[in-house]
């Protein structure tokens, strides 16, 4: 039997569900129907080999008699495009043989809220690895006078697939550095967000109690551990910013971590696993990842010590804040490196697999080059885990 790369199914409406038409019970007011999904639109359907995705519809009141609410699949790009510029995502068409839907209607009974469940088949065949796939289905009508919110006729299966990645394995004192990033104006910015895979082997053990992971020193730097917090947090340090996770991290486990950066409103969010943890403002400074403090920018290193003992992977530098959607999705995705460059400011991506080791993908020249003794895990570290 196959085994499934289908991590998460998503329902999620065109446009947010205003409060005006949600009651206290959380329906939809005014005789109206819709795709039931929670707060954010999610619906988690975690499968280890092909297998089902279940979701249902909802009305706004507890219904006197039966009502069929119908829908339909809609294979229209446009439609996907649409959705894809609303919410900063790129998604692709759900193709057309890897589904089955087990009927295009639902009803909801007499007495119910909420409709039956409807099925919907999935098949992994043909599967691109890192590729988050998307169908858009559509309320075309009902048995009685009810109708679909206005503009949110649409939901949208997002599925998610496992990604096999590999790693740089980094032992205390193998690191890789960035030269060519040393004084690049194109490096000074208003904006930035920041984020890498990392599982750490362990913590630093003595004093500042450092574990570094992506950046400049003492200017924007993601690490572990200092002297003001617990060598497993979560760490920015900066130029007039400082902030420090809520979260603890366990050794021997993935994280996708990830700082988004706003010099202008001058506010600055820590992300762990698509998940926003802290934030805090920005201290009146910019940001540079061209500055120099005793070490260049690094993976794994700062002032020229402070070593990472652990494994990265997938580490990206942007000049835009990317979106809470992106960062969820960047946990597990790939990234088309050149695209991303040239339309959504991509500026430095670093896969550090065997193949590319420390080449800056997206073509700014940004290469990284390793120190130490830096080996690779093939293409089997599984994400999510």
């Amino acid at each position: 039997m196959k085994k499934l790369i289908i991590a998460t199914a998503v329902l999620a409406l065109l446009c947010s569900c205003q409060k005006s038409i949600i009651d206290k019970e959380g329906l939809y007011q005014n005789g109206i129907v819709a795709f039931q999904s929670n707060s954010t639109g999610e619906l988690a359907a975690f499968l280890e080999e092909d297998g089902p995705i279940t979701f249902t519809l909802a009305s706004s009141t507890k219904l006197d008699k039966d009502v069929t609410v119908n829908f339909e699949p809609v294979r229209d790009q446009a439609v996907l495009e649409a959705f894809n510029k609303a919410q900063g995502t790129g998604y692709w068409l759900l193709p057309e043989e890897n589904y089955t839907l087990d009927k295009h209607s639902a009803v909801i009974k007499a007495g119910n809220a909420v409709s039956e469940p409807v099925s919907m088949q999935v098949s992994i065949d043909g599967f691109k690895n890192g590729v988050i796939y998307c169908l858009p289905l559509k309320i075309t009508g009902t048995s009685s006078s009810m109708t679909a919110i206005p503009g949110q006729e649409y939901a949208y299966v997002v599925i998610r697939g496992y990604v096999y990645a590999s790693a740089a394995n980094l032992p205390g004192g193998s690191y890789f550095e960035m030269p060519s990033t040393v004084s690049d104006p194109a490096l000074s910015l208003e904006v930035c967000t920041m984020e890498i895979r990392v599982k750490a082997n362990s913590w630093a053990g003595s004093n500042p109690f450092i574990s570094s992971l992506i950046g400049v020193e003492e200017n924007f730097l993601l690490r572990f551990g200092d002297i003001s917090c617990d060598p497993n947090q979560l760490q920015l340090a900066g130029q007039g910013v400082s902030i420090t996770s809520k979260a603890h991290f366990d050794t021997g486990k993935w994280y996708h971590v990830a700082v988004v950066a706003d010099g202008i409103k001058q506010t600055c969010d820590l992300y762990i696993n698509g998940e926003l943890d802290s934030s805090t403002p920005m201290g009146g400074k910019g940001i540079n990842l061209g500055k120099v403090y005793n070490s260049k920018f690094a993976i794994g290193m700062s002032e020229k010590g402070r070593y990472l003992n652990g494994q990265v992977s997938e580490a990206r530098v942007w000049g835009r804040l990317l979106t809470p959607t992106e960062l969820m999705n960047n946990q597990c995705s790939i990234v088309d490196p050149v695209k991303e460059a040239q339309e959504n400011k991509l500026l430095g991506y670093w896969k550090l697999d065997a193949e590319n080791r420390g080449k800056d993908l997206t073509g700014h020249g940004y290469d990284g080059y390793a120190h130490g003794s830096v080996t690779y895990t093939e293409a089997n570290i599984r994400c999510p885990e």
